[in-house]
């Protein structure tokens, strides 16, 4: 893991994995040494289970048909460049029974980190063509929110804002979710996206010091943000459509949340992905729809009340 520091996290519960293995105990310190500790013990992967042999693989099917992301796959020939990325997506089976008890236990979670790969694979293949170990950097998409299963139900569909306490809580899920897949993969990408996918560059979440060097985070922190703006939510109950999910990546690229570069790769495929990335041309009026109210889930301040 790269050379940051990470505060240092007291459990509040125990976390068990989906076959009921304690993985850490309630008053237990996490800290990045901890979780390097847990990945180090990993057990060593002889065969793992690739994708295409998993109930996932239709569900995968499913989401190319979906309207939002049929810009990234309607072309024959990236359609079949996603696919070709996740189909040899592998795993340890400990990280395919998360994946099948977050699809029975909260549905719209499973869906998001589908469209998150989904997504992901589009940009990834579009910068990076066939480099080795993609399929790494892509099932990290897949399961990089997964400590979302951990986290509680009620806050999950909470409609309001939440509370400081309430945020508090959920800004544990990353290094859940990081806990989880360090016991079952040891030291890989999977890990790395779980504990930093929120970070924004500073102004997210976990806080972290020193700047962590991990080939692909932009994208996966710009594919999941995309994924959940356009998909209903308990506290946004409309979806962005794909151009006003752009618009905002875009305001919140310009205030450097997130990496400016692969917004415009994300552009760029929605696009259909033909000509260099780089010569993207942003719109100069902002069009697409984004819903009136869109709290982001964010915490209770004075403005709330007028639903603003």
């Amino acid at each position: 893991m790269g050379d940051f520091s990470l505060a240092r996290t007291v459990l509040t519960r125990d976390l068990h994995a989906a076959n009921g293995k304690l993985i850490a105990a309630r008053g237990e310190i996490i800290d990045l040494a901890r979780l390097k500790e847990v990945a180090a013990k990993a057990p060593k992967q002889d065969r793992q289970r690739p994708l295409h042999e998993t109930p996932l693989a239709a569900a995968v099917l499913d989401s190319f048909e979906a309207a939002p992301l049929t810009h990234f796959v309607e072309d024959p020939e990236a359609r079949a460049k996603v696919a070709d990325a996740l189909v040899d997506v592998r795993f340890p089976e400990g990280v395919w029974e998360e994946l099948d008890l977050l699809c029975k236990e909260d549905p719209s979670r499973h869906q998001h980190a589908i469209w998150t790969a989904v997504v992901a694979a589009r940009l990834f293949r579009a910068a990076m063509g066939e480099a080795p170990g993609l399929s790494r950097l892509i099932g990290g998409a897949l399961v990089h929110d997964i400590g979302m299963r951990h986290a509680s139900p009620r806050l999950r569909t909470k409609r309001n804002h939440l509370t400081r306490a309430e945020a508090m809580a959920l800004e544990d899920h990353p290094l859940l979710g990081a806990l989880l897949l360090a016991n079952a993969c040891g030291d890989s990408p999977a890990v790395h996206f779980a504990l930093l996918h929120h970070s924004r560059a500073g102004y997210g979440y976990p806080r972290v010091e020193g700047r962590p060097v991990l080939r692909g985070l932009d994208l996966i922190s710009v594919a999941s943000a995309f994924a959940a703006m356009v998909a209903p939510r308990p506290y946004r109950m409309e979806a962005f459509d794909a151009r006003g999910a752009a618009d905002q990546l875009c305001d919140e690229a310009a205030a450097g949340h997130f990496d400016d570069r692969a917004v415009k790769l994300l552009i760029h495929c929605l696009r259909g992905g033909k000509g260099a990335p780089r010569e993207v041309r942003l719109p100069k009026r902002q069009t697409g729809f984004r819903p009136t109210r869109n709290n982001h889930h964010g915490t209770e301040r004075p403005e709330a009340a007028t639903g603003t």
